[in-house]
């Protein structure tokens, strides 16, 4: 499983406020490498509606196994929100993609 920092822009995304230019959102994909796992969160964004802006950072190999420590660690007060040990553990038997919560930013002042 790969972990993808990724910037959005809004897009046609309708759900996101007004206010908000973008966000900043930690996808999760089960793939074999990670250009396969950064299409596919960019693909799951963009039929979302989302703009595709970059990845942020580098991507991280996480273990399948350990993710109910990433989740405590990473996203404690999302836990109930965030698939479960043994749906991650299902999703590896072919490709999934999920995210973590979305971080909205405002535009910045131009010029």
């Amino acid at each position: 499983m790969f972990l993808i920092n990724v910037k959005v822009g809004r897009g046609s995304n309708g759900r996101m406020p007004s206010t908000l230019a973008g966000a900043y959102v930690s996808a999760y994909a089960t793939a074999a490498d990670p250009e396969a796992a950064t299409r596919l969160a960019v693909a799951k964004l963009t039929s979302q509606g989302f703009e595709f802006l970059a990845t942020q950072g580098p991507i991280t190999r996480l273990d399948p196994g350990e993710w109910s420590s990433h989740v405590a660690q990473s996203w404690p007060e999302f836990i109930d929100e965030l698939p479960k040990q043994h749906e991650v553990a299902a999703g590896l038997e072919g490709e999934m993609v999920f995210f973590g919560p979305f971080v909205g930013y405002e535009r910045g002042l131009e010029g």
